[in-house]
């Protein structure tokens, strides 16, 4: 092992400034080309963020389709029947259908400080 050392000390003391230059070239181009593996814009540490990045996106799109979703069963409901639309006059807009009496209960908390009645329903006393 020790004569292996040696021999390899040796072979590198006898090689000429040339192909220590070309060594060192060598080395060179070998870190250069390495550079974009650890540091660049397909480096490991960035492909780890974008991984993160999409996993928040796609908990985001969940979240976006579970709505969508939901809009469209409204939508499905509001051009299949009458009800959705009546309940959302309703609430919305404060329908009031023929034979029906409008009542508005005002909460204990806020009878100390009443707001006015909205004017489409104060006519309808």
């Amino acid at each position: 092992m020790e004569g292996e050392r040696q021999g390899l000390w040796q072979w590198l003391k006898g090689r000429s400034a040339e192909m220590r230059f070309v060594d060192f070239v060598l080395l060179t181009l070998l870190c250069a080309l390495q550079y974009p593996l650890w540091l660049g814009s397909g480096s490991c540490w960035n492909v780890l963020s974008l991984h993160q990045e999409l996993q928040g996106k796609e908990a985001v799109l969940s979240q976006l389709e579970a709505r969508n979703a939901k809009l469209q069963a409204q939508v499905a409901d509001l051009q299949t029947g009458n009800g959705a639309v009546e309940e959302l006059a309703r609430r919305h807009l404060g329908m009031v259908g023929k034979g029906e009496i409008f009542v508005w209960v005002v909460p204990a908390h806020a009878a100390a400080n009443p707001s006015p009645l909205p004017a489409r329903q104060a006519n309808l006393s």
